[in-house]
Order: C-alpha cells, then sequence, then structure tokens
C-alpha cells in the first residue's frame, strides 16, 4: 500500500497458496491504483524470468514462502523445498536480470524461544522448527551472496 500511494510501480508474483485474489482486489481499492499481478510461483525458473524479461524490475521485496509453525514440523520437506528453493531461484533470476536490491521477509522464529521480550536482532540465533530454519538458511544464503557480491543490497 505504501509503495503504491509513495508513486512506485509494484508487480506482484503469488501463487495464492497463501493468501487469495480478494487481498490483491483490496490493496487495489484501499490505494485506488492499479498494479501487474502474476499468479504464478516463484519456483518457477522459466515464468519468473519471463516476468523480468517482460518489467523493468529495480527492486525485490520478498515475501514468498510458507508460513505455519506447526504445519512445518508436519511437512518439514515442504517447507524447506519451498522456501529455500524459491528463494534460490528468485537470487539466480535476480542476479540474471542484474537486479540486486532485496528486502527479505524473515521472522522472529529464527531466535527460537527468547527468554526475555522484545527481541532483538542481538538475540542468539536458535530455530526451533522447520520454519524458522528456512527462515534462519535464507538469512545465510542472503549474507553469502552479498559478501560473494558488494553490488548486492540486502536488508
Amino acid at each position: 500500500v505504501e509503495l503504491l500511494n509513495s508513486g512506485y510501480e509494484v508487480i506482484v508474483v503469488d501463487n495464492l497458496s497463501n493468501s487469495s485474489v480478494e487481498s490483491i482486489n483490496r490493496v487495489k481499492e484501499i490505494t485506488g491504483k492499479q498494479f501487474k499481478f502474476y499468479k504464478e510461483d516463484v519456483l518457477n525458473h522459466e515464468v519468473l524470468d519471463a516476468i523480468f524479461e517482460e518489467n523493468a524490475i529495480d527492486a525485490v521485496i520478498h515475501f514468498a514462502g510458507f508460513k505455519a509453525v506447526g504445519e512445518s514440523v508436519a511437512i518439514p520437506l515442504t517447507y524447506y523445498h519451498n522456501n529455500i528453493t524459491s528463494t534460490l531461484v528468485l537470487c539466480e533470476v535476480m542476479q540474471k536480470h542484474n537486479v540486486k536490491k532485496m528486502i527479505f521477509s524473515s521472522s522472529a522464529t529464527v531466535y527460537g524461544i527468547p527468554e526475555t521480550s522484545p527481541i532483538t536482532e542481538e538475540f542468539p540465533l536458535s530455530a526451533t522448527n522447520p520454519y524458522g530454519q528456512t527462515k534462519l538458511m535464507i538469512e545465510q544464503i542472503m549474507r553469502d551472496v552479498a559478501f560473494a557480491d558488494a553490488e548486492w543490497s540486502i536488508a
């Protein structure tokens, strides 16, 4: 909403596994602005590459991923595959198209079960479930990418 209201052109890629078209429509209604929406899976390298070819993309805000802690315990391989592989595919496509700015949506679950609150980024990392582990692994991947290529800006 803030990006649209600030005049940015927004492109949404979402397979709607964790949301619905209603969410997309509500954003359009709230802002009174239109934006491109692709009902696609970030795991699909070819489709994602075509989206980057078709659009002048400057930066990515990465929210794609499964997000239920309990479910991640029941089906960990699904979470590892979806969350980590989709991030790798996204980074590969971004690199190919020289898009090196990303905001990654992590989670407080990377800190496990802290003894005090509020949680700060100085807390030790200790994910206690597959969902948190995927976020922790992706944070490490992002650090490695930024270390290998200083042109990457990742927050």
